[in-house]
């Protein structure tokens, strides 16, 4: 049987991701997932390839009480309200402009002095969603024993695919089938979407930034020379709770 192994979220893009027992999906995504994102000095926002230090932060987000805590590697852990400032807007890496308000307080000084270069937190605007092309990420558990194999036998940390939701207990790519169909987990319906494309982010350690494992590489010799898809995107079809231990069941196409 299918079942969640782990569910993930980063409710700071680009930061560390951080494990959770549950999370509400709603249309937008997860609740307090991807809810801020780090701005650049120019407008343009703060992607983990320019700024690899940006993982090493481990971000916290109360959203009942709008508190967020920023742990840093050397110790530091600066803990303030969320206080949104000015009304701005930053185009992310796949072109669309994402809405937000910069966040007031302390959090700006704590990440410029630990990336080295002067960068603004911003909280995106409700209901945007804060992943990427899609706002769930799902991966099995065969499909990353197919890259470790690839790798000769090398551990592989799911951290490094970003995925909102494992699952144990299917065939390497058995999720990429699951295209245009839904999958019921928990009291939640997700509408699979494609493959998740991967970037070189990949290729960095998921606690320090630091480039070690050719991830791509392995997936071109296991999918084919152009096809570097891991995962795959989701929408939520149905809003609910997804738990660790639920089932995982793909919904027959004909009753679609």
């Amino acid at each position: 049987m299918l079942r969640v192994a782990s569910l993930t979220i980063a409710p700071v893009k680009g930061m560390r991701t951080v494990k959770a027992d549950a999370l509400e999906l709603v249309e937008s995504g997860p609740v307090g997932d991807r809810a801020f994102h780090v701005r650049e000095g120019d407008g343009e926002i703060a992607l983990t390839m320019r700024n690899p230090r940006l993982v090493q932060v481990v971000p916290t987000w109360d959203v009942a009480d709008q508190e967020l805590t920023l742990a840093f590697p050397d110790g530091r852990r600066v803990t303030a309200p969320v206080v949104r400032g000015e009304a701005v807007s930053t185009p992310f890496y796949d072109g669309r402009q994402v809405p937000g308000r910069i966040v007031d307080g302390p959090f700006a000084d704590a990440l410029s002095e630990h990336l080295g270069r002067a960068v603004e937190l911003v909280a995106n605007e409700e209901d945007v969603v804060g992943g990427d092309d899609h706002p769930v990420t799902l991966m099995s558990d065969g499909s990353l024993a197919a890259v470790s194999e690839a790798l000769d036998g090398a551990a592989v940390d799911p951290r490094r695919f970003r995925m909102t939701i494992s699952v144990e207990g299917a065939r390497a790519w058995e999720e990429d089938g699951w295209a245009g169909r839904e999958v019921a987990i928990g009291t939640a319906t997700l509408r699979i979407a494609v493959p998740t494309v991967r970037c070189a982010v990949t290729m960095r350690d998921p606690d320090d930034g630091h480039g070690d494992l050719p991830i791509l590489r392995a997936l071109a010799a296991l999918r084919g020379k152009r096809d570097v898809a891991f995962g795959v995107w989701c929408d939520v079809a149905a809003p609910g709770t997804v738990r660790v231990g639920d089932a995982v069941e793909p919904v027959d196409e004909s009753v679609i």
